[in-house]
């Protein structure tokens, strides 16, 4: 039996209780089943862990009763508020404030139940008599609230120092910042501000996005990258991450930018991207990897295996070859694309794998593109590669014509297959 069922169990056999009639037909009873405190205490916990505040609401205020306990009192005016029904909270703060007038906690929920009906000069006023009784950073914080709502800003920028400076609360400083930067036109203050609260108590996610987002938005790039970058290492936020790695790409910084991507790992199709962008095929090749396994998709089997072979010192290498052609072949069946098709061709015929599977890879990349010379040559290759010297010339100089000689491996097929036309008119 679970806990959370154990607690209903018990509940739900405290209450039926409540509801036995007085007097029962078979036999005599000369009192009620009285309900315990812990059964209504259990029944409080259970409703507001369900989130159901007005029930958790009532059985805190029918243990208030009971008890005499502020405590109950509290947290049902905690229920209630969150229930987010204005007028019992106003009513009942009013009644209690009747039996306790000097009451702080009491004055603190009219306050808020004020603010929720939108008195906001009321509240302002009897916001500002209670924290300055109390010098608690909670009250200055209500007052600052109503002040704002009436649109007194410096009002409001000055009661949440008053707060602040009593407890250095991070919730705290970032609406200060955020009213000097928005609202007092205080950008330089806010910015400055907001660093020696770091420097005093230390960054936050909280503090971090916010400067990260004052020096975006004032065009210091540089610093606001630094601080998101910073804010992820202490806090990890992928969301964090992305707002740096937006900056890097903006500005083009591939170091920064690769740097970022890694250690966050918050978009590594990305990350791959540049890899095969800067030509570290053994890195790009070992990400694909991570993310078909991550995926299944078969395009990334496609460029593991290709990246692979490209990152090979040894490319006769018999395993490589192995692993390479199982990939794109398993890859081929899943995807149509000319491209991995051509590679898996060229591959199988240039390493004498198997030259005629490979022209029907090839030849399947044909079909798709006709005019690709890329294409046109890996087939040239393989009739050149069967001795069809003829047919391989004939293609080749179609890639000529194309292409012109500009390409190495272009310069080198021609060279080999002229030659193999030498050699077949003898």
């Amino acid at each position: 039996m679970t806990k959370f069922f154990f607690i209903a169990l018990i509940i739900s056999v405290g209450l039926q209780g409540a509801i036995t009639p007085k007097y029962s037909k078979s036999r005599s009873v000369s009192h009620p089943l009285e309900i315990s405190d812990e059964t209504y205490a259990l029944a409080a916990l259970d409703a507001q862990m369900r989130q159901k505040n007005d029930l958790a609401a009532h059985y805190f205020n029918v243990l208030y009763l009971k008890t005499g306990r502020k405590e109950y009192l509290y947290q049902s005016l905690r229920m209630i508020e969150k229930s987010n029904d204005v007028e019992r909270l106003t009513h009942l703060t009013q009644s209690a404030l009747v039996a306790h007038p000097e009451d702080q906690t009491l004055k603190r929920f009219a306050i808020i139940a004020l603010l929720k009906s939108g008195k906001y000069s009321q509240a302002a006023q009897e916001s500002s008599i209670l924290s300055e009784q109390t010098k608690e950073a909670a009250d200055y914080a209500l007052n600052a609230e109503a002040l704002i709502k009436l649109g007194n800003f410096q009002g409001g920028y000055s009661a949440l120092k008053k707060g602040y400076d009593s407890k250095h609360d991070e919730e705290m400083a970032d609406r200060i910042a955020l009213i000097q930067y928005a609202h007092l036109g205080e950008k330089k203050e806010a910015i400055a501000f907001l660093k020696g609260h770091i420097g005093e108590h230390g960054n936050s996610k909280v503090i971090g996005k916010r400067l990260g987002s004052f020096y975006a938005d004032s065009g210091a790039l540089d610093d606001a990258a630094l601080m998101y970058e910073q804010t992820y290492d202490l806090t990890l936020d992928p969301l964090i991450a992305q707002e740096a790695i937006k900056i890097y790409a903006y500005q083009q910084d591939v170091v920064k930018l690769n740097a970022m991507l890694e250690k966050s790992s918050v978009n590594d199709p990305l990350l791959l991207e540049l890899y095969v962008r800067n030509k570290q095929f053994d890195k790009a090749s070992k990400l694909a990897k991570k993310l078909y396994k991550q995926d299944q998709d078969p395009l990334y089997l496609a460029q593991s295996s290709v990246f692979a072979y490209e990152a090979s010192t040894n490319k006769n290498d018999p395993l490589l070859l192995s692993e390479v052609v199982n990939g794109l072949k398993q890859a081929n069946s899943e995807i149509e694309s000319p491209l991995y098709a051509n590679y898996l061709g060229y591959l199988m015929i240039d390493h004498d794998i198997d030259v005629d599977g490979g022209m029907v890879y090839v030849k399947k990349a044909l079909a798709a593109q006709p005019d690709s010379p890329f294409y046109i040559d890996s087939l040239a290759w393989g009739h050149y590669k069967k001795g069809e010297c003829a047919e391989a010339l004939r293609l080749m100089k179609q890639v000529e014509a194309m292409m012109g000689t500009e390409e190495q491996e272009v310069k080198d097929h021609l060279k080999a297959i002229e030659k193999c036309k030498t050699k077949e008119k003898l």
